[in-house]
């Protein structure tokens, strides 16, 4: 194997990344993968102690990082941050916009508060940021984004209908700026995670009869971890990918397939 040739292809040395969502969960994930791969981190999230412990993950990975305080569904607190981050830094490479919540339920006792708190959190919280880095990389034109979607916006989860629609609304976001930006050189992708144990859904599959029946619509019959989708991404933003824009990457064991059909006959 040529290692330099490796190296050089996926090395992410000197790249400055922003990462929402990253005091826990697949935010912390990516920003750890990132500091793998050498890129400096800016981690951006609402829990003062998460974003502690993520940037002593980074510092034992050997990479550095910067926390920041902003809740992404405020406009005022997006820009804010840009402002400052730009000034000090001068540019940004990488915006991995990865922050949102999720809100189970059937569709017909969704509250208008609940589908207030996912538009805003899940759908606007990544168009600012967007707005913001990609009118940034359009003028220093290079950089990337990856936009972190969900298997359930490729296809839906019935009883997480608002998630779902708003998952598939980032899949349409990726694709019409990845078409906007692309000439200036910066590239726009989507990640689409399975399953992934996290805080948030680790007490619901601490229950055995919920994690078996979620194994039957995974082929892998596993479920993944933070660290699967961070390496990804950080792959996604690399030169190995340097071809690559408008697309998604589905990370999610095969849960997206169809199941196996019956063989047997009489």
């Amino acid at each position: 194997m040529n290692e330099a040739y490796v190296k050089n292809l996926f090395s992410l040395d000197g790249k400055k990344a922003v990462v929402t969502g990253a005091s826990s969960g697949i935010g912390r994930g990516v920003a750890v993968s990132l500091a793998n791969f050498g890129a400096q981190v800016a981690l951006i999230g609402r829990n003062p102690e998460g974003l502690k412990e993520t940037a002593r993950l980074v510092a034992e990975a050997g990479g550095a990082s910067e926390s920041y305080i902003v809740d992404v569904s405020r406009k005022e607190e997006v820009d804010a941050f840009y402002d400052t981050y730009l000034e000090k830094h001068g540019g940004i490479d990488i915006l991995v916009a990865n922050a949102g919540v999720n809100i189970r339920g059937e569709f017909t006792d969704t509250t208008m508060e609940e589908v207030d708190t996912l538009i805003n959190t899940n759908f606007k919280g990544v168009l600012y940021h967007v707005l913001r880095a990609g009118e940034c990389m359009k003028k220093q034109r290079s950089g990337n984004i990856v936009i972190m979607s969900s298997v359930n916006g490729i296809s839906a989860m019935p009883n997480l209908a608002i998630y779902s629609s708003v998952k598939y609304a980032l899949e349409g976001l990726t694709r019409a700026v990845a078409g906007s930006l692309a000439e200036f050189g910066v590239r726009v992708n989507s990640c689409a995670p399975g399953v992934v144990l996290t805080a948030i859904n680790e007490k619901i599959y601490a229950i055995q009869e919920n994690l078996d029946k979620k194994m039957e619509s995974i082929p892998m019959r596993k479920i993944g971890y933070p660290k699967d989708i961070g390496d990804v991404v950080a792959t996604m933003v690399s030169d190995a990918f340097g071809f690559m824009t408008g697309s998604t990457v589905l990370v999610d064991g095969g849960e997206h397939l169809r199941a196996k059909q019956p063989q047997k006959q009489n």
